[in-house]
């Protein structure tokens, strides 16, 4: 077998990972759609949309996997969120290897900018900077 086939075991992984990311994509976004309705709610369209950005960017900011998910978990209960479970990734007590740490919030930092994205587009983009990344 040449180096470039995968195995089984790989494919597999690799597939396992894939739905992984995906299915935090899908929970960051919808997360990230009712964190702005609240948001809208609390503080208006405008603050709504500067707070989550602010969010965002101290998400990005956390360089240990431990903070990264204490940072979330307190966003959403700031933002009293009764409809909003956890997925296990998150809920584990487990640590995340650095791999998955960096898969993981990949997905959901991009999972809750997309929402922002949709989120300014429904007001019209009135943030700054448009779609544009810090």
């Amino acid at each position: 077998m040449s180096k470039m086939e995968a195995t089984p075991e790989v494919e597999s992984e690799v597939e396992w990972a894939s739905e992984k990311k995906s299915s935090l994509y899908n929970w960051a976004f919808r997360t990230g759609k009712i964190l702005l309705e609240r948001f809208e709610e609390l503080y208006g369209t405008d603050k709504a949309e500067k707070r989550m950005y602010t969010h965002i960017l101290t998400l990005r900011s956390e360089e240990l996997p431990s903070r990264f998910r204490r940072q979330l978990v307190n966003l959403i209960v700031e933002a009293k969120l009764e409809d909003v479970s956890f997925p296990l990734e998150i809920r584990e007590e487990r640590s995340w290897s650095i791999d998955e740490y960096y898969r993981y919030s990949t997905a959901i930092l991009a999972g809750l900018h997309d929402a922002l994205r949709v989120f300014g587009n429904k007001n019209g983009g009135k943030r700054k900077g448009g779609d544009q990344d810090a």
